[in-house]
């Protein structure tokens, strides 16, 4: 896969996962990535909402992505299923790659102060 369909992809699936959670935190009192957090003049770190003065929380997000591609050859091999049966001559290679992927999203939590 090209780094840029890469990104995209990866971008595309962590969108959809963040509208899902938002969708959920709607029914429980929570807000995924409100449209109300600034940052804390005090304090450039700390995420605040600016409706309830309440701080926002940085869920941190560190995701490895592995590919591997493997390919064997082997004399008079035979495959059954997801089994395979190969001579004594054979021959396999693998490739990996490892990707990292960061990312915050900020969350108010439920406040059930009354």
């Amino acid at each position: 896969m090209k780094l840029d369909d890469f990104v995209a992809e990866t971008l595309k699936q962590i969108i959809k996962g963040v509208v899902e959670a938002q969708e959920y935190g709607n029914t429980q009192n929570a807000h995924i990535n409100p449209i109300t957090a600034r940052f804390n003049s005090n304090t450039e770190a700390q995420m605040v909402c600016r409706k309830t003065g309440m701080p926002l929380q940085k869920i941190g997000f560190d995701i490895a992505v592995t590919v591997t591609e493997k390919l064997s050859s082997a004399n008079n091999g035979e495959s059954i299923g997801s089994i395979s049966v190969t001579s004594v001559n054979s021959t396999s290679s693998q490739n990996s790659s490892v990707s990292r992927i960061q990312f915050e999203v900020p969350i108010l939590l439920p406040n059930t102060a009354t």
